[in-house]
């Protein structure tokens, strides 16, 4: 047996190797997935995050192999995998010290949009865009509370780009005050050129963006329903993607799929390569629209999702996974202490999806309100879907996250699927080095 990622030092601290009992039967624990190999069988413990390869003849007889026993991988016949699972989390949470500081910003330069998507959750919303004096303190809130860490910062909006001199004035006076920092942005690309994104390179120190693409020429300019006449705001996004790209600029491109544009998307991709090759820059994934299906729906719509995924890895545009190497405490920056989103008018929040309510601060005051902070780290009740989750030490629901409401098996097979990719480039990794 060879260990190919050890497991996270935060789980041995906890609950060190597994004593082995004699005469005690073993399974394998419910969180390990398993992946053939050329050279033999990979085995992924979501719960320790430790990864190990297994020879032909090891994996022919996998519950004879004691050194699993030690490293968590078999466990007893009546075992409780999931209880242990909330153990461990309780008591890593207890260890881990809560963020004295913030590193981690999504900043709101406007909710204005030169889009008028159909499906988008802000509609409706009243523009409000930053002013510069709100941008300065802005900036003066992030210094305050900065660590010693590179300061990330997210840029988003309705269109960040439709106010982008704060973005401008944000990252001059970061940079005048000599705090480092890089950044990313969701955009829908239209208002990049050629100066901007020169500008996005060197002052903002932007490395990502993700632009989504609603379907091919007809499709995106009748979705989109930009505010401007007579063009082809199509082309002009895939011009802009091409600027991003050609100055080393990651571009994520998100589609969003649902029964009314499905059908096109595997045009798109192609019409994708056609435009830019292989381009190491460039990455693709599809991700389905929110909004009620019938299971039959779902079931559909995944598979076709799959097919598509397997032409953009043919195309070389899949973004690579890799796989989680540390118990995961939280779900995303909605739970985790050292990130904020900041609203156009300095009001503080803890998502993006809630940036006109359920504000806990203002960037005025060091006062908080905890118990929207409390909100924000509420799990939902379980589901009997958890029980035999391979995921489930992965997984983090919100009562307060729009995605989490529910689990369907297609949700389940997308995240094994991921995961064993994610097991396969870590062995390539691997053995490059």
């Amino acid at each position: 047996m060879k260990v190919i990622i050890p497991t996270t030092p935060l789980i041995d601290q906890i609950i060190g190797p597994q004593k082995r009992a004699d005469g005690q039967r073993y399974r394998l624990m419910t969180y390990v997935v398993q992946q053939p190999v050329d050279d033999g069988l990979l085995l992924y413990n979501t719960l320790t995050c430790s990864m190990v390869l297994l020879t032909p003849d090891e994996a022919a007889d996998i519950t004879a192999q004691r050194e699993l026993i030690d490293r968590w991988f078999l466990v007893p016949q009546d075992y409780d995998d999931q209880k242990a699972c909330r153990e461990i989390r309780q008591m890593a949470s207890l260890l881990m010290p809560a963020a004295q500081t913030i590193n981690k910003y999504t900043i709101l330069t406007t909710t204005d949009c030169n889009a008028r998507c159909f499906y988008c959750y802000e509609k409706g919303t009243k523009p409000i865009t930053m002013t510069a004096e709100t941008a300065s303190k802005v900036v003066r809130y992030i210094v305050a509370h900065r660590g010693d860490e590179e300061i990330k910062l997210k840029w988003f909006g309705g269109e960040p780009l439709v106010n982008a001199k704060v973005i401008d004035q944000i990252c001059t006076e970061l940079s005048q005050q000599g705090v480092p920092f890089s950044s990313e942005i969701i955009s829908n690309g239209y208002l990049m050129d050629a100066d901007l994104v020169q500008r996005a390179k060197e002052l903002w120190k932007l490395q990502w963006v993700q632009i989504t693409l609603d379907g091919t020429a007809k499709t995106y300019n009748r979705v989109k329903a930009y505010v401007y006449q007579g063009v082809n705001a199509f082309e002009r996004v895939l011009q802009n993607i091409g600027l991003l790209t050609a100055v080393g600029i990651q571009v994520n491109i998100r589609l969003n799929v649902d029964k009314h544009n499905i059908g096109e998307m595997a045009e798109l991709v192609e019409l994708l390569y056609q435009r830019f090759g292989v381009n190491e820059h460039l990455s693709v994934y599809s991700h389905e629209l929110f909004g009620e299906r019938t299971p039959e729906d779902n079931a559909e719509l995944f598979a076709l999702r799959m097919q598509l995924k397997q032409q953009i890895i043919a195309c070389g545009y899949d973004n690579k996974r890799r796989l989680q190497k540390d118990i995961k405490l939280n779900r995303c920056m909605a739970d985790k202490d050292g990130s904020v989103v900041i609203a156009p008018d300095g009001h503080l929040g803890k998502c993006e999806h809630y940036f006109d309510r359920e504000l806990f601060g203002h960037i005025d005051s060091e006062e908080r309100d905890e118990a929207i902070l409390r909100k924000f780290k509420e799990p939902p009740a379980e589901i009997e879907a958890c029980t035999t989750c391979f995921f489930y030490p992965q997984c983090y629901r919100l009562v307060m996250c729009p995605s989490d409401f529910g689990c369907t098996p297609e949700i389940q097979q997308e995240r094994l699927r991921e995961t064993m990719e994610g097991m396969k480039y870590e062995y390539e990794c691997y053995n490059i080095v």
